[in-house]
């Protein structure tokens, strides 16, 4: 295994872990992102999105294991944060949350783009 494979390995694993996490504990999930489910059909939104779209987003980088799978997922993570970073300047939510998760997203971006730069 590359170094570059094992570092999109380690974003696949943590986006599999995000990805259950909202799957398996939606409210915990909504709490932790600011955001507050209306109804069941909210809850079945959040564990759509931050728990089938993230878990499912990890596994396919997971199994697919191609520089290919690693680019649209670091892409997708890259432009997480880059929306978070317009949130706080335009929004001016300078919160530490918003911070932690241009940091995590930024990271994972990072970790699955690996591969343009080492082997």
């Amino acid at each position: 295994m590359t170094l570059a494979a094992l570092l999109a390995a380690i974003a696949g694993l943590i986006t599999v872990g995000l990805g259950l996490f909202g799957l398996v504990r939606p409210h915990t999930a909504a709490a932790f992102v600011g955001i507050l489910p209306n109804g069941l059909r909210g809850v079945s939104e959040v564990r759509a999105t931050y728990g089938g779209l993230f878990f499912v987003l990890g596994l396919a980088s997971l199994i697919i294991a191609s520089p290919q799978a690693w680019l649209m997922v670091g892409l997708a993570w890259g432009g997480a944060a880059l929306a978070r970073v317009v949130s706080v300047v335009i929004d001016r939510s300078f919160d530490s949350k918003n911070y932690g998760g241009i940091v995590l997203e930024g990271l994972l971006c990072v970790l699955f783009l690996a591969h343009l730069v080492v082997r």
